[in-house]
């Protein structure tokens, strides 16, 4: 499938900045460790205990408390603190792959003209610009995320849930980078009205809000939380991480991936949709 070796591409590519790459790796790392004693403090300020709140330690094997201590740490929204520190740890993991890279965003290329030249290739760019994507998402995945979670499994700062929660959650993960890049995609096809993308990559910022990369959508006020929930965004992050944590419980799981799967169905629809309308309003401006 021709598609297939961009994908291939843009996965070998990333392999090429090797300092671009340990740097990531360090970040995860840097990340993990702020969230870790970040989470921990909130939940020491909210509940009071101690045993669980205890401060980091250079041993680094020491910086996640036993599950049967974290037990006891009391719950904020409903969610203990293990079970926080697992969607937040295991959001790291998956943060790369749910990263938008070029092959959404078009919008420069329609300012600079560039775009002409992807026009003329005998291709589908809504599909190549989805593969492009997956390639570099996937690097992000297996090459950063892969290690970031052997080293906490390891660790035991990470359980690894049943075999069919696994699968559920990857069948969810890949729902929601389909959604994500659909989402991303039609936002900048708005840029073949406005004749530039200024301005419309700052809706990917409320795209991360509402997907709950930053904490669970439990944690919103209830009337943020019922409009993520409304929204295709909860679908990108929270329902993935979610069901690998456990925030979405067995008797939630199904019901969460139908809708899922609508907005997953329904973006990628919308996207073909508009992108199909939106080569009428493209003007070439350079070249």
């Amino acid at each position: 499938m021709k598609y297939l070796a961009y994908m291939r591409t843009e996965f070998l590519k990333n392999l090429q900045y090797r300092a671009n790459y340990w740097g990531s790796i360090a970040n995860g790392i840097i990340a993990i460790l702020i969230q870790q004693a970040l989470w921990r403090a909130v939940y020491r300020a909210s509940s009071g205990f101690s045993a669980a709140g205890q401060a980091l330690t250079p041993d680094l094997g020491n910086i996640v408390p036993a599950t049967a201590q974290m037990a006891g740490a009391g719950e904020i929204a409903g969610i203990g603190l293990g079970t926080m520190l697992t969607y937040a740890m295991m959001g790291r993991v998956v943060s790369g792959f749910l990263t938008i890279g070029q092959g959404a965003n078009c919008g420069r290329k329609v300012r600079t003209g560039a775009i002409v030249h992807d026009l003329v290739k005998p291709l589908d760019i809504h599909i190549q610009g989805f593969f492009q994507n997956l390639g570099g998402a996937l690097f992000r995945l297996v090459g950063v995320g892969g290690p970031l979670f052997a080293a906490m499994v390891l660790l035991g700062w990470l359980q690894v849930p049943p075999l069919k929660t696994v699968a559920l959650f990857a069948i969810s993960l890949f729902a929601g980078q389909v959604t994500l890049f659909a989402t991303v995609f039609l936002c900048n096809l708005l840029s073949f009205y406005t004749k530039t993308g200024v301005g419309i990559d700052h809706i990917y910022s409320a795209v991360l809000l509402l997907s709950g990369v930053f904490v669970p959508v439990e944690f919103f006020p209830q009337w943020l939380k019922a409009i993520s929930l409304c929204l295709p965004f909860a679908s990108v992050h929270y329902v993935p991480v979610g069901i690998w944590s456990g925030i979405i419980g067995p008797g939630q799981v199904l019901e969460s991936l139908s809708v899922q799967g609508f907005w997953t169905v329904g973006m990628v629809w919308m996207s073909r949709f508009l992108w199909e309308r939106a080569l009428g309003h493209l003007t070439i401006q350079g070249g």
